[in-house]
């Protein structure tokens, strides 16, 4: 058996899988097959094919007021960068004074 049929031999096991209501081990057994080949040809077959449901990337609007009052000195900033993959940084940089914070929960 080439690999093309091996694959969809597995492709129909999976589904049979899908369609049977017993326990990866249960199922396994009355197949005669190992649990690491189930696994195995789920994990490969999955890569391979395209997703019934797209993932996509879902961001929250986040908004900002300014306030040209007061602006900090750059040596009273805090900041956080968060990298993502493909390269991209964003940076986040908020003023410290001596203002309570308002999520800090010990303080009174």
């Amino acid at each position: 058996m080439n690999r093309a049929e091996t694959a969809k031999l597995w492709t129909e096991r999976l589904q049979r899988f899908e369609q049977a209501q017993m326990t990866v081990a249960q199922f396994c057994s009355a197949e005669g097959v190992s649990q690491p080949s189930f696994y195995n040809w789920k994990r490969k077959l999955r890569s391979t094919r395209d997703p019934k449901v797209p993932v996509v990337a879902k961001f929250v609007p986040v908004s900002f007021q300014a306030t040209p009052d007061r602006p900090a000195p750059a040596a009273n900033l805090a900041n956080a960068t968060i990298e993502l993959p493909g390269g991209i940084r964003i940076r986040i940089e908020v003023p410290t004074d001596s203002q309570p914070n308002p999520l800090r929960k010990d303080q009174p």
